[in-house]
């Protein structure tokens, strides 16, 4: 009796310890996002126009996305994300003064606009089942600037650092729509204060097919801050994305 009491309690500790490692996954996933530019950039009154002046139309961005779940309770789970928006443009500038630097009367100008940000998120999982939610926080780290040179007088620049590190609130919620394999699925991280703002939402369908997905969505991304290297951000950029990836 006694050896059959060691073999059932050694067989619940195998099973226990295969159960917690089931609760243990993650995900990576690359996006091909296709984004439209819309906003501002002022500079002691003078505001120059992403669109028309600067001639920022669209980009064509590449996301790369790890995750790590686990079964600890006190500690979130962790999720880190990098994206390109790296872009340089032609446009033309007449006649003003912009972070320090006069650009003549129709001005050829080559400017470059990186907003390229990496996110840490900490999360925890409150529900995971057909309905999954997730609440934590999102740590942005933006390391990029707003380069404007004008063609025929190189050393005529305005360079402005764009170097921020903004902690936001972060949610996401998906919904299985079950025998299908698809799911229904939305994320957003918003932060605002003192007159800034910055919000990064994303609606999503997925097609899961075993450990492997596709999903195809839309991102909405929305950056409104003031006094950046003398500058004031106000700069939108929306679109379609489609990624996949491994969900294990």
């Amino acid at each position: 009796m006694n050896k059959l009491k060691v073999l059932a309690l050694s067989a619940s500790l195998l099973l226990s310890g295969y159960s917690y490692a089931d609760v243990i996954g993650g995900t990576i996933e690359l996006a091909y996002w296709k984004g439209n530019y819309d906003g501002n950039m002022v500079s002691k009154g003078t505001d120059i126009s992403v669109n028309n002046e600067l001639q920022f139309d669209d980009t064509d961005a590449l996301e790369v996305t790890v995750s790590f779940e686990h079964p600890v309770p006190v500690l979130p789970n962790v999720k880190i994300r990098h994206i390109d928006l790296d872009e340089t443009e032609n446009g033309e500038l007449d006649d003003i003064t912009f972070n320090g630097e006069t650009f003549p009367n129709n001005a050829d100008v080559t400017s470059n606009l990186d907003l390229s940000h990496t996110d840490l998120i900490l999360y925890y999982e409150v529900l995971d089942n057909i309905v999954s939610l997730d609440l934590g926080l999102d740590i942005k780290r933006f390391d990029g600037q707003l380069d404007i040179i004008e063609d025929d007088d190189p050393d005529t620049r305005s360079t402005t650092k764009i170097d921020e590190t903004l902690p936001m609130l972060f949610g996401a919620v998906e919904v299985e729509l079950p025998f299908t394999g698809l799911a229904l699925g939305g994320e957003l991280s918003i932060v605002s204060y003192d007159g800034d703002s910055l919000s990064d939402a994303r609606v999503r369908l997925r097609q899961n097919m075993s450990i492997a997905f596709i999903e195809l969505g839309y991102r909405q991304f929305n950056i409104d801050v003031e006094d950046v290297s003398n500058v004031d951000v106000d700069a939108d950029i929306s679109g379609v994305y489609l990624s996949t990836g491994l969900d294990f």
